[in-house]
């Protein structure tokens, strides 16, 4: 009698469930579409911050290549001498001018005799470049004379470098100066 009961027991409790069961009909579906739902938005909020670190990157990468071509350009008047340190002509756009480096009276010349001829690049005041990334760089250069209280003349040596995107010039990347003085090489 006793297994008896249990059977009867058991088809009780299993009748109960398929009951139950079927009395939840489409409450599954609900829950699934609300798992789907919060699922999307934790998806949607991972690829923003993917977005957002991929921007990141990027701008840190312009403005590495800005610094480095900063220092590249410093770098050539480091190996000239003093008297070849200037300008060929100190005009330039407004963007040019507009720079709180920018001075009307920039050092030019037009050689540095008995010296060497400097590069092109050190006596251009503005100039184009494509980087190693690939991307369009402007290189301003300003070359002022300043003369320290009870000291002697030097150069001031300003570079600026600035991003190009699609033709049109953006703001300052990269700014590097240092001075120059007569008692050097």
């Amino acid at each position: 009698m006793s297994v008896a009961k249990s059977v009867r027991r058991a088809e009780a409790a299993w009748a109960r469930l398929v009951a139950r069961t079927r009395a939840e009909d489409g409450f599954g579906l609900i829950e699934l579409l609300i798992a789907m739902t919060v699922l999307s938005v934790a998806i949607a909020a991972q690829l923003t911050v993917f977005s957002a670190g991929f921007t990141s990157l990027h701008r840190a990468s312009r403005k590495g290549t800005a610094v480095m071509l900063a220092d590249k350009q410093m770098e050539i008047y480091r190996t000239i001498a003093y008297s070849c340190v200037y300008l060929t002509s100190a005009t330039g756009d407004t963007t040019y001018s507009g720079d709180s480096a920018y001075s009307a009276s920039q050092v030019t010349a037009a050689d540095c005799s008995p010296n060497t001829t400097p590069p092109t690049s050190a006596t251009t005041a503005s100039q184009t470049v494509t980087g190693p990334d690939s991307l369009s760089y402007r290189i301003d250069t300003y070359i002022v004379s300043v003369t320290p209280t009870g000291g002697r003349a030097m150069k001031k040596v300003t570079v600026v470098v600035r991003g190009i995107t699609a033709g049109t010039v953006g703001g300052v990347m990269a700014r590097a100066s240092s001075s120059f003085d007569q008692g050097w090489a």
